[in-house]
């Protein structure tokens, strides 16, 4: 992934607050099982976006710290936290890999929680552990969870009809590459768990849950526009051309403008232990 991280969602904060979907609950019973969360202690919510994890455990610490490169999606974050009357989490415009620029003004570590949802894939990710580990206070952890994609552009199933649908309007006028912002879009060499194994967290758990969805032809059209790789930003000029012709062949799939999407959420967790004592 070439592009600036900042670039990624230029223009698709709206888009991403209000048609992305949240992580089932689950996953959220994972984290509160896991980590026995009691209401004390700091969450730091890395690549918070706009602040789904960030609001949805705020009620659970008594602080929560939350980054984000984009300002346009801490700035939705905000807007969020100020409707539900949350009051306890700080927001910050900041990568997480600048979090040793946070520890002055933030009265430095530890944090009870780390938690990163669908932005893993964007950081440094030896390093963000690295620095995550080293502000983890002793019994927390690391909780990272993702939905693999409302559709999959770099590997469309057999059979799956909505995403061939959707992906081969998108190629036809954004190309075969998978765009990222300003630049294109590489996979991580490996995956979360591979990551943690070779940090210094302990004790990982993997976990996944499948739930499915329904949208209306507009909710597919703004899960588009909320992505890192056809939103309205990237498409430019183009973009009433493609709305025209998505909207099109989405009804031709199915004419009642009615979709069902299956996500399969994956979660991975690991552990700060104490060091034992001399």
């Amino acid at each position: 992934m070439s592009a600036p991280r900042d670039d990624l969602f230029a223009g698709a904060a709206a888009y991403y607050a209000r048609y992305r979907q949240d992580y089932p609950p689950q996953a959220y019973a994972a984290i509160e099982e896991a980590f026995r969360l009691d209401g004390r202690g700091t969450l730091l919510d890395l690549g918070t976006g706009t602040g789904q994890i960030a609001l949805r455990l705020a009620p659970r610490f008594q602080r929560v710290v939350a980054l984000d490169v984009s300002a346009e999606m801490v700035e939705h974050a905000r807007q969020a936290a100020a409707e539900r009357g949350v009051t306890n989490v700080e927001w910050h415009v900041l990568p997480a890999e600048s979090l040793a620029d946070l520890d002055a003004a933030d009265g430095g570590p530890p944090y009870r929680l780390v938690t990163l949802g669908s932005a893993f894939h964007w950081m440094d990710q030896p390093r963000v552990l690295d620095l995550c580990y080293e502000r983890t206070q002793d019994g927390g952890g690391i909780f990272i969870v993702a939905l693999p994609g409302f559709i999959s552009p770099d590997n469309v199933e057999v059979g799956d009809a909505l995403a061939s649908t959707i992906m081969q309007v998108v190629r036809r006028h954004l190309g075969e590459r998978r765009r990222a912002g300003s630049g294109y879009f590489t996979p991580p060499p490996r995956r979360w768990e591979d990551f943690l194994a070779d940090s210094r967290y302990e004790d990982i758990e993997v976990d996944h849950q499948e739930f499915a969805v329904d949208y209306d032809l507009d909710g597919v059209v703004g899960l588009l526009y909320s992505t890192s790789f056809a939103n309205r930003r990237i498409l430019g000029d183009r973009v009433e051309a493609f709305e025209r012709e998505l909207r099109e062949a989405l009804l031709a799939l199915e004419p009642s403008g009615r979709y069902r999407r299956t996500f399969d959420a994956e979660w991975v967790l690991a552990h700060k232990r104490a060091a034992p004592h001399r």
